[in-house]
Formats: C-alpha cells, structure tokens, sequence
C-alpha cells in the first residue's frame, strides 16, 4: 500500500507542477510530499523530478515513470468504477466539455431532459472552443464538432450540424437580397475565423467558388455568437448554424440568403478516451444524446 501510496503522490505533483498545490490537493503538508518523493527516488536509485523554488518538472526518467504510473492508476480506478457500477443505476457527477456556441445555443434543454430520467447525476461543463486534454482534465465527455484528430479517442457521431447564409429582414430591405453568389460582391459579409467550427477548406472554397478572394470584409470575429449578434444588428450577410438562428428565421427577423447554396454538413461526436472505461453515467449520456438527436434533428 506505501508503494501505491507513492506514486499517487509522485503522479499529483507532476501534475500539479508544484509540491504545495499537490500537498493541499492530497491533504499533506509539502514536506511529506517532499519526503515521499525523495524515498521513491532513493528507491528507484533515479533523479525523478527537476525542482525550482517555485515549480518541479519531471526529468526524462520521470516522464517515462509518469506515463507508466498514471496508466496504472487510472487502471485501478477504472476497474473500481465498472465493480461500483455493476449494480448501480446512472449517479454521480458527469464532467463534460463543448464549444461554447453548441453549449450555449442546444446542451440545457438536453440536459433538463436527461437529469428528469436521471435525477442522481449532475453536471459539470467547460465551454471551450479549443480542444482539451481529455484525461489531463479529468473530463468524460466531449461533445467535438468536425474531424477528429487525436487517434487516441473514440468518438460516435451523434447528430449533423447544417450552416445557412442569413440576414436581417431589415438589412435586406435596406440594400437588396443577392440572387447569385456573385452578388454577395455588392454586400457586406460577417466572417468567422480562428474557432473550431470553422472548416478552412469548406470557407476557402466557398470564397473562391463566390469570387470573393479580394472582397473586404465588413467584420471578421473569431466568437460564433458575436457574428451572430452582429448580423443581429443589421451588419451584413452571415454562415450560422441553423440551430443558432432558427427562432429569428420562424419569426422573421432573419431571412435565409441564397438557399440554394448548400454548405458542406459537419458531423456532431461525443468523445471519449478509448482505453477509458465508461461509466453508467457516461453511457447513459451518450446514449440519451444519440437518441433525442433521431427524434429532434439538427437543423
């Protein structure tokens, strides 16, 4: 038990980067934790750890002995959780991330739903519109729109997202509603840049195929909900996800700009590492996800 005790403590600190974070995080003073470190590095007859007055660092041993170690923790956490879940319905906290629009615009009304079935589990979300490290973070799920990078995760598709071109009822009014993709030229165009929603290949092709490579843009954002609030505000023609603007396109604030230009569909996953094993809660999500996207399609 002193050996497994060690390299919990010796994972804490690398991850905490700092003795006095790790000791308040393990309820230890820092030198115990400072101790505990120096007998596994006796024992081991290796330098573990590069150490500063401020902050510690593995060395190349300690990363390699990090590795190792965090894989066997989170093994033996793993195998508590599936013997703890084995006779337990969905409960406990559920720690999740998306982007912020998705968050923002779709996850309360799924989350209401889902905790009326499941009363027992509650939710911890980070809104981020980069992607985070899964197992780092200590998250479950994310909810990832586009392609997946990381060959380490395991991702099911869940719903697809559809992007329009939109403008206010009164901005069309004011200078014209565009016939062709070459009119957009005579507009003024909202661009979103620097998110993850955005495909730059998909982007670039539509510049290119509206010959509008050497048009100025009238505003340029890298936040999907400040490009809407401006298309809000008359500024010009904007890409939205219809889940964004569906209830100012029912009630006629917002008019669909050329429909028949049809954007390339960007697929929905929830992810999760692949070597993780999933809890009740977990599976139960994901499952409720796949199901209320089949019976309320993404628009």
């Amino acid at each position: 038990m002193a050996r497994l005790d060690s390299l919990v403590i010796f994972t804490t600190v690398v991850k905490a980067n700092n003795f006095t974070n790790a000791a308040h995080s393990l309820g230890l003073t820092p030198s115990a934790v400072s101790k505990q470190i120096s007998l596994l590095e006796d024992r081991l007859g290796v330098r573990l750890l590069n150490r500063t007055t401020r902050s510690v660092s593995p060395t190349e041993a300690g990363q390699l002995f990090f590795n190792r170690c965090n894989r066997i923790l989170e093994d033996l956490e793993e195998a508590e959780h599936m013997v703890k879940d084995l006779d337990t319905s969905p409960k406990g906290t559920l720690k999740i991330t998306a982007t912020p629009t998705f968050g923002r615009a779709m996850l309360m009304k799924i989350f209401s739903e889902f905790l009326h079935e499941y009363p027992e589990v509650n939710f911890d979300l980070i809104l981020a519109d980069k992607s985070l490290d899964l197992v780092r973070e200590g998250i479950d799920l994310s909810i990832h729109l586009g392609s997946l990078q990381d060959s380490r995760l395991v991702a099911r598709p869940v719903a697809k997202q559809n992007v329009i071109m939109v403008a206010t009822r009164r901005y069309i009014e004011r200078h014209g509603q565009p016939a062709t993709l070459e009119e957009l030229n005579h507009h003024h165009m909202l661009m979103v840049s620097g998110i993850d929603y955005a495909e730059p290949r998909w982007i670039k092709r539509f510049i290119k195929e509206a010959n509008l490579q050497d048009k100025e843009r009238r505003f340029t954002v890298n936040d999907l909900d400040t490009m809407c609030e401006a298309c809000l505000h008359d500024m010009g023609v904007a890409a939205l996800p219809i889940y964004m603007v569906q209830k100012e396109l029912d009630n006629g604030t917002l008019i669909h700009v050329l429909p028949d230009v049809v954007f390339p569909k960007r697929t929905i996953h929830i992810v999760y590492p692949e070597n993780r094993y999933l809890s009740a809660k977990s599976r139960a999500f994901i499952d409720f996800m796949a199901d209320y996207f089949e019976k309320n399609a993404l628009r």
